[in-house]
């Protein structure tokens, strides 16, 4: 088990390219109940996965869901490597620091997935923190450095947190299939996992549908996620209706 309380560098940002006209794309929006990560995942044919997985308090309510895919996972050996975050274990939140927040805790499936539930379980009872930011790119950066193998990294986000560490984007070297979290149908899609989707050249799942055309928008271009319109701005998404 590997416990990490800084980030690793990476060497350059990944290349996005955005070159059609005004794009419109549309997704359904989601039902009621936590089934997101299981219908996403049975959705698609990923192996050699590293799984990033937000394990803080606000999370509770996917636990069920990915402890089922876990174990799913492990008898089809489609995961690595798994990544839990907490965002800092229990230090206070004036002492967090972007890119060394920590409360990280890692393992290889090949450990064994006794250990994988383990680590876990340690990951999740060790994180205390009261602030709503969370440090997800600090590991998706630790994923991507600790597993070189890993082709489809996949970040289980929390749709009521935004990232602390954006800032760090520009670090992460590989495509991020970010699977949200806390969604239903009356609400709307967090802006900023879409940028880390977009940013990163990859893509953005909900409980019914796969936004895997983030590359073709540019600049001005609008995409209907669930219950919100988004336009492109130049410095990211907002939502525009």
């Amino acid at each position: 088990m590997h416990v990490e309380i800084g980030c690793s560098e990476t060497d350059k940002p990944p290349t996005v390219t955005t070159t059609t006209s005004t794009a419109e794309t549309s997704a359904s929006v989601p039902t009621t109940g936590e089934q997101t990560v299981t219908d996403v995942l049975n959705r698609h044919n990923w192996t050699d996965i590293g799984a990033v997985i937000d394990v803080t308090g606000s999370m509770a309510g996917c636990y069920g869901q990915i402890d089922q895919w876990m174990n799913l996972s492990h008898t089809n050996n489609l995961v690595q490597y798994f990544v839990f975050f907490n965002d800092g274990n229990s230090i206070p939140d004036e002492n967090k620091v972007i890119g060394y927040t920590g409360g990280i805790y890692a393992i290889y499936t090949s450990e064994g997935m006794a250990k994988v539930l383990t680590t876990l379980k340690i990951a999740k009872a060790s994180g205390d923190g009261d602030d709503t930011p969370e440090n997800d790119i600090e590991a998706i950066i630790y994923a991507i450095a600790n597993c070189p193998t890993c082709e489809n990294i996949i970040h289980i986000a929390d749709n009521d947190a935004i990232p602390r560490d954006l800032v760090l984007l520009n670090k992460v070297t590989k495509p991020i299939k970010v699977i949200i979290c806390n969604l239903n149908g009356s609400s709307f899609v967090n802006a900023k996992l879409l940028d880390v989707a977009y940013k990163t050249g990859g893509s953005l799942h909900t409980l019914d549908s796969d936004i895997e055309t983030l590359g073709s928008l540019k600049i001005g271009d609008t995409i209907n996620v669930g219950a919100g319109i988004y336009r492109l701005d130049a410095t990211g998404f907002v939502r525009a209706a």
